[in-house]
């Protein structure tokens, strides 16, 4: 079976448990077919799907060159996509970030030098806690109320899927923040 990859920042393990306490209140448990644990939760930047050994460390060794501060971001409620009563996809939104988008547009000009892209116009960030609906009863929602919470991004992986698994996402590779305005360590 082929790998798949994509690219994600990793949810800080504070974060991701006060999600996970707080879907644990709703009844998604019994309307979704898949409720990522706490360590699986991310902001995926791209999806890569299949990609072979040669193209992924083409992308690896460009990433490694790619210059980025770190910034902040912030949960703000929970969303979904798909219908009010039966959605496809719920999720923690997060408050507007223009160092995200900046992010994600540099990741996607850096691919575009290496694969085929699937161009996105209306990239949504978001933390999947629950997908595939399985019921026939509505979603309840009312007793998620996380607080908005911050936390620093000073990094992004490319993760293998690993659908047996639990958890599910196997990091690859690890990107650090590069300011381009450094140079490295002095003495």
């Amino acid at each position: 079976m082929n790998k798949h990859y994509f690219i994600a920042i990793k949810i800080p393990m504070k974060v991701a448990n006060a999600i996970i306490q707080e879907r644990d209140k709703t009844n998604l448990q019994k309307t979704h077919k898949i409720l990522p644990v706490a360590e699986d939760l991310h902001i995926t930047l791209y999806y890569l799907g299949h990609v072979v050994d040669d193209t992924l460390t083409q992308i690896i060794d460009s990433f490694h060159l790619l210059e980025w501060g770190s910034f902040e971001l912030t949960t703000s409620g929970v969303a979904h996509f798909g219908s009010d009563v039966t959605p496809r996809v719920v999720y923690t939104a997060l408050e507007k970030s223009n160092p995200l988008h900046f992010l994600h547009q540099k990741i996607v000009e850096r691919l575009a030098d290496i694969i085929e892209v699937q161009e996105k116009n209306d990239y949504t960030a978001h933390i999947t806690i629950a997908k595939k609906w399985a019921a026939k009863e509505s979603v309840n929602l009312v007793n998620f109320k996380l607080p908005d919470l911050s936390f620093n991004v000073d990094s992004f992986s490319i993760y293998t899927i690993n659908v047996t698994q639990s958890p599910r996402y196997e990091e690859v590779s690890t990107f650090l923040n590069r300011e381009g305005n450094q140079n490295g360590p002095t003495s």
